[in-house]
């Protein structure tokens, strides 16, 4: 057999009208979102132990042929033998040729109607395959496809096809499982969500997903499942999908068992634990609202060795979160952008594997309040929270700590520092995690706000009043820089420079959206460069914080990145959890 190896609207508007209304500066762009999921429709889980190892990894691409490429780049190394090209506009044939890559070795990419995107052209450039399979028939991907696939093969090109959908799925079954298969998948052809599940499944299984009508098998289908001679038949889905009728019709074959959940989602996590064991290399997740991210998966169950659970695109429903700390995934790969999944999923998975998350996206309507530690966490907390408002020299080392090491932390930039050449770089590498990093606001400038001067990186901007429409202006200015440089919601917290505040900047702040002024509990002094190393761990963990100290250091700390690895070690040690403000505002 072939194988190869291998997150606003509102607050914004309140912001830009205080600014408006007071101030003649200039506003940037603002990257507007859609309403992050709130805390309270969350899945309601309990706090997990954690895995030090687990990883989050999106892949995406911005429209399905690049995310199709893109989970071909991740798993196939080139000169594969087989590569399979589908209909990127209809899902039918593409259902079958998941499993049947996936035995070969194979991914599937899509195409248009009567063209090659350039994303699949590339990667199939990149793969050298020896030769491409093309399932479906010439409605769905004309000829002339064809004669540009075969520009990129050094083989043939071969067109698999039927008269239907489901003479289609035949045809897969039979070239790539011409001795026959163990298992046979059985789904609806009228809807894509409980085939895509049990591609999965059947790739691993090393057997075909072939489909049906809900009230009658074609008979087509049922000579291809003679053929194979299972010993057992899977249906996917419930009887809204396949009919009892079907279900005894192929008991006449074979030994048949139902797999289905009250949903698409449920039915998604009834066919993984039917298939699936524990400590799975990886998992995919992807939305039950579009079927193109997650069809590109299957083949990679290979290698995954794990599920496609399905998910909402703004909120991991309570039995998929259940079923990822069954199956102990060390990778979940979420599929496609966040059109199709919003950030909330990523924190979502990274709460229930993970030794720490982001935390819940806040709204920016609470009432004001000074925070200098965060009381009523759940267990051993605390906050290293990471300035960035002026030197940035071993920021980026920094931050690669933080992500190697999984630990969550919420950042406090400064608009100009994040934009700037060298901070560019760090915002980028912040915003690839959202699931370990959050973002508060540091203003635009860097000015005390209280008396007026300081600044980053000149002076010139806060030598200057204080008005109350400058005050409004340095934090309503620096949220949309931020949100596009982070591509992340800012959270309602923001640090005061200098740690400068009093009742009228608060109240300003909480104006235009910001009503939760974050200080500290222990600073570490780090921007002195007199500091040690020594004396940033000492000050930080010596007598160990109690929870929920907030900690207050600098990416641009002397001797920050350092002194890092002891502060870790230390209070890991010591059972402490190293997360966002966020995270232990949430308990």
């Amino acid at each position: 057999m072939e194988r190869s190896s291998t997150h606003l609207t509102t607050r914004l508007v309140a912001r830009l009208t205080a600014v408006l209304a007071g101030a003649a500066l200039a506003v940037s762009p603002a990257l507007v979102q859609a309403q992050p999921t709130p805390p309270a429709e969350q899945a309601a889980v309990q706090e997990p132990a954690g895995d030090l190892s687990f990883r989050v990894e999106r892949l995406e691409g911005g429209d399905r042929y690049r995310t199709a490429a893109r989970v071909s780049a991740r798993f196939f190394t080139p000169r594969v033998p087989v590569a399979y090209v589908a209909s990127g506009v209809n899902y039918p044939d593409a259902l079958s040729a998941g499993p049947a890559a996936e035995s070969r070795g194979a991914p599937v990419l899509f195409v248009r109607p009567g063209s090659v995107p350039e994303a699949t052209a590339a990667e199939l450039r990149r793969l050298q395959p020896g030769r491409i399979i093309v399932v479906g028939g010439s409605s769905a991907v004309n000829d002339g496809v064809l004669t540009e696939l075969r520009a990129l093969t050094t083989g043939t090109v071969t067109r698999l096809a039927g008269p239907d959908r489901y003479g289609t799925s035949v045809r897969i079954s039979q070239d790539a499982f011409p001795g026959g298969a163990d298992i046979v998948w059985v789904a609806t052809g009228q809807a894509w969500p409980d085939a895509l599940a049990a591609g999965a499944a059947a790739a691993v299984q090393d057997g075909p997903v072939l489909l049906t009508g809900r009230t009658s098998v074609p008979s087509a289908v049922r000579a291809e499942i003679a053929r194979l001679k299972p010993s057992r038949i899977l249906v996917a889905g419930a009887g809204g999908a396949v009919s009892d009728a079907v279900v005894q019709d192929l008991r006449s074959l074979a030994p048949t068992e139902r797999i289905s959940g009250t949903d698409r989602y449920a039915t998604s996590v009834a066919i993984s634990r039917r298939v699936f064991g524990t400590n799975r290399p990886g998992v995919h997740v992807a939305t039950g609202h579009a079927y193109p991210d997650a069809l590109a998966a299957v083949p990679t169950a290979g290698t995954t060795r794990g599920p496609v659970l399905l998910t909402r695109p703004g909120s991991l429903p309570g039995a998929v979160a259940t079923e990822l700390r069954r199956i102990t995934p060390r990778t979940a790969y979420l599929l496609g952008g966040r059109g199709s999944m919003s950030l909330d999923i990523d924190r979502a998975v990274q709460r229930e594997r993970g030794i720490c998350w982001a935390g819940p996206t806040y709204p920016g309507n609470e009432s004001q309040k000074v925070l200098t530690t965060v009381p009523g966490t759940t267990g051993k907390k605390v906050a290293f929270t990471l300035d960035m408002g002026g030197r940035l020299e071993g920021a980026e080392q920094i931050v690669d700590y933080l992500i190697a090491n999984q630990v969550c932390t919420t950042f406090f930039p400064t608009s100009l520092s994040a934009d700037s050449t060298q901070g560019r770089k760090v915002m980028a590498k912040i915003a690839a995690h959202p699931e370990l990093f959050e973002l508060g606001n540091h203003t635009v400038h860097h000015c005390d706000l209280v008396r007026g001067g300081g600044g980053s990186p000149t002076a010139a901007p806060c030598n200057r009043t204080m008005t109350d429409a400058f005050v409004r202006a340095e934090l309503a200015t620096a949220e949309p820089a931020l949100e596009r440089l982070a591509k992340m919601p800012i959270q309602p917290l923001w640090r005061p420079p200098y740690g400068a505040h009093d009742a009228r900047v608060r109240s300003l702040a909480a104006s235009v959206g910001y009503p939760v002024t974050v200080m500290w509990g222990r600073d570490t002094i780090d921007w002195d460069p007199a500091t040690t190393a020594a004396q940033i761990v000492s000050r930080t963990t010596s007598p160990l914080p109690p929870s929920g100290t907030i900690v207050l250091a600098h990416l641009g700390g002397y001797k920050t990145s350092e002194a890092l690895p002891q502060i870790v070690s230390t209070l890991r040690g010591a059972g402490y959890t190293l997360t966002t403000v966020s995270d232990m505002r949430d308990g």
